[in-house]
């Protein structure tokens, strides 16, 4: 006697999912394990995300590009498109690394991340790691270098006699202000760069010299 053939119909009803039941464990699973609804449910949201370790920032990322437009007046959706990302991409990135809020029409983004500057210090220089976004006082320093190399008045030295900034260590450098010392780096080539961030990771601050 020959075995008999399951209705093909029959087998397909049998091999279908319950997506409604597997959803329901999915969702109670997640929210058990104390995660948020939508992260339960495997689409997280920004906010849901965890906060990434200290880690070099990558200045030619495309979510970088764009953040850039951003702290300079562009809508997000106008850096998204500028920088060929979707603005959901680009709103992750900037809640995941950023303190953002909205100031009028523009955006107000404070970098939550430790960041790589070069600095002049105790006769070199040297890459720094410092806490959040503190690049200003590192940028008005170094144009008070270039305003003192193009004259030589000692004066755009002095309002940064004694003032230098505190790593993420808690360790003080203080700000090469010795016009000797300072003419020795620019002599050497040690002064000629564009960009005062330092493309090293937070650990390690590596330096010149």
């Amino acid at each position: 006697m020959s075995a008999t053939k399951t209705n093909p119909i029959k087998r397909q009803v049998q091999r279908r999912r319950n997506f409604r039941a597997e959803y329901q464990a999915r969702l109670a699973k997640g929210l058990a394990a104390g995660k948020s609804r939508s992260a339960a449910r495997g689409h997280a949201r920004a906010a849901d995300l965890p906060k990434p370790l200290p880690a070099p920032i990558d200045r030619n990322d495309p979510r970088e590009q764009a953040l850039k437009l951003m702290r300079r007046g562009a809508t997000q959706k106008a850096a998204a498109t500028e920088t060929k990302i979707s603005v959901e991409q680009l709103r992750r990135y900037q809640h995941l690394h950023t303190s953002s809020r909205r100031v009028g029409r523009k955006w107000d983004i404070f970098d939550l991340r430790p960041q790589s500057f070069w600095i002049a210090t105790n006769g070199r220089m040297k890459a720094v790691t410092l806490a959040n976004d503190e690049g200003s006082l590192i940028g008005h320093y170094w144009n008070a270098v270039n305003e003192f190399l193009a004259t030589n008045k000692r004066a755009f030295l002095e309002p940064y006699e004694g003032l230098g900034v505190r790593d993420i260590n808690g360790k003080f450098w203080p700000f090469e202000v010795r016009p000797n010392v300072l003419w020795k780096l620019d002599g050497i080539g040690e002064l000629h760069f564009l960009e005062i961030y330092a493309n090293v990771a937070p650990a390690d601050g590596g330096d010149h010299g």
